[in-house]
């Protein structure tokens, strides 16, 4: 195990993490899980992104890889984690999944799909009482290592990674539920086989509330200034609504285009970041000349007037369909079944026998 600090990202393997940053207090610095360690019945693979309010690992599960995410110590992040599992758990008995949001599995291994089941599970580590749930495991890396790598991506790979975002983040709009913590840090891709289409899985759910908890379930440290809508950096919160969400998306779109963040934050206290925000200090659009309707979309969702943007995801997504069109369809495979591969070793065995006995008959001069 170790600290890592969710500012600086200084790591103590010791636990002893000091940090010469005023605005970086070692106590907010969570416990991270290493290769081997068990929770519970679930032993850790590794951490795939540690967010502010919890860690998705990769992890085994009743002889499944699986990804389990945890909760930082603190009460907002448990609940705000219990929120998350009870929505999730609430789509698996729908049956109505949506293909770039997680699939929740039971949190133990003897419980079945049902509503008795538990969302969440707990388990103590140390003096620590960690909260827990379960999804399908996907492969995938981080939006952010996506973007280190390659910062400007393929313009077609940009609008079909937004398509499948905007429609997942209009899908939750339509279950009626914030998010407000959109970021590059919350989403996982790769490429689906014989395709150059991206697959996008938003693994982060936000606040994940419904409007009229947001005064009782929205707390600041869920998301990074750097992303956050300047409607909500201050409190009460009067202005925001589904056009918050389109603000978040319009910066993973701002950033995909320019290979940066809208807003630089390294190296920054987050009052200095907030600061750039409120004083829209945006790092300057630079894809005007090669693909200026989709930079004008792009810049669009990220103005600083609530209603000047796309006044939810549904409208965004619907605009980025009109540039970009429906994605290419995924080239098919046929596998044969097993009694079909059966049936194909027969046949050709009965072809190669029909051979061997004609050559033979020859041999023997029969014809």
């Amino acid at each position: 195990m170790k600290q890592v600090c969710l500012l600086c990202d200084r790591t103590a393997l010791d636990h002893n993490l000091y940090c010469q940053e005023v605005y970086c207090p070692a106590e907010i610095s969570p416990t991270i899980l290493s290769y081997g360690k068990w929770l519970g019945d679930i032993e850790i693979v590794r951490p795939v992104m540690i967010l502010r309010t919890s860690v998705l690992y990769e992890a085994w599960h009743n002889k499944q890889k699986v990804f389990v995410k945890i909760a930082h110590a603190g009460t907002n992040n448990t609940n705000r984690l219990k929120r998350e599992a009870d929505f999730l758990k609430q789509l698996r008995l729908e049956k109505k999944p949506h293909p770039s949001l997680p699939v929740w599995m039971p949190p133990h291994a003897d419980q079945g799909i049902s509503k008795e089941t538990d969302a969440y599970g707990r388990a103590v580590l140390g003096d620590q009482l960690l909260y827990y749930y379960i999804t399908e495991f996907v492969a995938g890396e981080p939006l952010r290592d996506v973007i280190t790598k390659v910062p400007q991506l393929w313009i077609n790979h940009v609008g079909w990674i937004m398509t499948r975002l905007t429609s997942a983040v209009a899908f939750l709009q339509s279950r009626a539920q914030f998010h407000f913590a959109l970021s590059p840090d919350s989403i996982l891709m790769n490429f689906q086989n014989d395709t150059t289409v991206p697959k996008v899985f938003l693994f982060d759910l936000g606040v994940s509330c419904e409007p009229k908890n947001l005064k009782t379930d929205w707390y600041s440290d869920i998301v990074p200034p750097a992303y956050k809508a300047p409607e909500l950096m201050s409190m009460p919160i009067t202005q925001a609504s589904y056009a918050t969400d389109t603000y978040g998306l319009g910066l993973i779109f701002y950033e995909l285009l320019v290979g940066q963040p809208c807003y630089g934050y390294k190296l920054l206290s987050d009052s200095q970041v907030e600061e750039k925000v409120r004083q829209n200090q945006q790092i300057r659009m630079n894809r005007l000349e090669d693909v200026e309707p989709i930079a004008r979309m792009a810049l669009k969702a990220v103005d600083m007037n609530v209603t000047q943007r796309y006044p939810d995801a549904a409208t965004m997504a619907a605009e980025l369909l009109t540039f970009f069109g429906n994605e290419p369809k995924q080239r098919s495979r046929w596998i044969p079944t097993g009694q079909t591969t059966l049936k194909i070793i027969v046949s050709l065995l009965a072809i190669a026998f029909l051979i061997t006995f004609v050559i033979t008959l020859r041999q023997l001069n029969v014809f």
